[in-house]
């Protein structure tokens, strides 16, 4: 999905169609209530002769509502715009006792990507892949890229990888002994129709899907009853609507359903979860699975940031929101986690499902006591505001979301915390474009200063867009109620990803 480097890597349907792979049999939806209800699914693509014959193994039971996913991203070659290999002890997740049995015994679906599959993993490995992932009873699936790309458009552009390299994965995964039970298709219609960068196709909905159509018919051909579903970004001014559109023209193109649905949220847009819920809403009226992929930021410091923001943004989307997604992917395309193991960790990424899984009130970032972040959804007050990045967003846990002035400086941002505390950190992460030298003063106000602000440390120096600025006092600054941070120079607008002031153990 966020793969694409030279090559483009690149479910109720794709849920209960797997307990019996005939395409027209009867499945069942799962209403917001969670009752299930009888349904007809659409028919499939017809299954095309099969052109070889892989290992029968068990089919695995994709039945569970939700269906669990896990995509770690394992190590790969470092180039343009991926500076990063992955998560380290990747391969250590596929031998009898790696440590994490309790996260595997929730997960029903492994998802590799298509680039490591097709270009990076040995034949050693694949093999070691596919023997454990059978082993485990869980379904084997990748991420690849469904779209051939024409003389004149599509090269180097995600979802743009073909059946060429479909083929090579398959080769591949047959090779080591393994079938492939499911496709998640790397984003077709965004890079195809609504990308608008080098190379761009601009193609309508029918076009795409007519080249879905041909990369699943022939994928069909190589494992008959694979399950094929899609995966889409909700990027730009892309909505529910219009993808919720794009399952319409394919279903009508086609004359079957895409398995089901998965969302790559923007993170950055305070309606992200709202438009899970709406998106959701669709699914249950198309008839077709809609899972959410939670992931950490790009520019998260350390895979205790990445798992923390992670479990907030599965907090709040089904535990606030009371979002209900049909399957739920732990994904990583990004620098961390570097760990996936042990799953006694909370911080590695088997981790997080085990803590998912057996204490949900556990996820996110610590609420209360040392450690915990005495800004987060705290009053805020600002200097000025930009449409769409009010002051709330420099204190809502996520370095994806940021308050922007809208300006340049002098700018501040104030933050009363209701009552005083002791502050053992500071912890500023800027948005900021373009990098140069910057000036903060970060002041506080409270009974430890006499009730007048009193500044409590500058940063100065050359920053840039997520970097993590960090000052802790040899001892932690008592009695501050009110915190203001201001900006008296920088070459960018005023905007702040995140403001983290760590409580030294003193909550009232």
């Amino acid at each position: 999905m966020k793969l694409r480097l030279p090559f483009a890597v690149t479910v109720a349907a794709g849920l209960m169609l797997a307990c019996s792979l005939a395409p027209s049999a009867p499945v069942a939806t799962v209403k917001p209530d969670d009752t299930a209800v009888p349904t007809t699914a659409a028919p499939g693509p017809p299954l095309a002769e099969a052109t070889s014959s892989p290992t029968a193994f068990p089919t695995p039971d994709l039945s569970a509502t939700p269906l669990v996913w896990f995509a770690p991203l394992p190590p790969m070659t470092t180039g343009p715009g991926r500076p990063f290999i992955g998560s380290e002890d990747f391969m250590d997740l596929f031998v009898p006792d790696a440590p994490w049995s309790e996260a595997a015994s929730h997960i029903q679906v492994f998802k590799l990507y298509g680039e490591w599959v097709a270009y990076n993993a040995s034949d050693a490995e694949l093999k070691q892949v596919v023997d454990d992932l059978r082993r485990r009873g869980m379904a084997l699936a990748v991420e690849a890229g469904a779209l051939d790309a024409p003389p004149d458009c599509g090269q180097n552009v995600e979802g743009f990888a073909g059946l060429q390299e479909g083929n090579l994965i398959a080769d591949r995964i047959q090779k080591a002994g393994g079938r492939i039970d499911l496709i998640a298709l790397d984003e077709p219609y965004f890079f195809a129709h609504a990308y608008d960068g080098p190379n761009a196709c601009h193609w309508p909905a029918e076009r795409i899907a007519q080249g879905v159509d041909h990369y699943i018919q022939a994928m069909q051909a190589r494992f008959p009853g694979i399950i094929v579903g899609d995966t889409e970004p909700f990027a730009g001014s892309t909505t529910p609507k219009e993808y919720r559109d794009w399952l319409t023209t394919f279903r009508e193109t086609a004359g079957y359903d895409l398995a089901f649905f998965h969302m790559d949220m923007d993170w950055s847009r305070s309606d992200w979860s709202q438009q899970g819920l709406e998106m959701e809403g669709y699914g249950r009226d198309l008839g077709i699975p809609v899972g959410m992929i939670y992931i950490g930021n790009g520019a998260d410091p350390d895979d205790v940031t990445y798992v923390a923001v992670s479990g907030e943004r599965i907090l709040k989307h089904q535990f606030e929101d009371g979002g209900k997604p049909d399957q739920i992917l732990f994904q990583s395309w990004v620098d961390h986690p570097d760990y996936v193991l042990p799953e006694i960790d909370p911080t590695t990424f088997t981790g997080l499902i085990r803590t998912y899984f057996t204490a949900p009130d556990q996820l996110g970032f610590p609420k209360s006591g040392a450690g915990a972040n005495l800004a987060r959804d705290k009053a805020v007050r600002v200097s000025a505001v930009e449409p769409g990045h009010p002051g709330e967003d420099a204190v809502d846990g996520d370095t994806g979301t940021h308050w922007s002035a809208g300006n340049g400086p002098s700018q501040w941002i104030e933050i009363d915390l209701g009552a005083a505390f002791d502050i053992a950190e500071i912890r500023l992460t800027p948005s900021q474009y373009p990098a140069g030298r910057t000036v903060h003063r970060v002041l506080g106000e409270g009974p430890g200063t006499g009730g007048d602000f009193a500044v409590l440390h500058s940063f100065d120096g050359p920053t840039q867009d997520g970097q993590r600025l960090v000052y802790a006092p040899d001892s932690p600054w008592q009695g501050i109620q009110v915190v203001r941070v201001t900006t008296d120079l920088s070459p960018s607008w005023v905007a702040w990803r995140e403001i983290e002031l760590i409580d030294a153990g003193s909550s009232p």
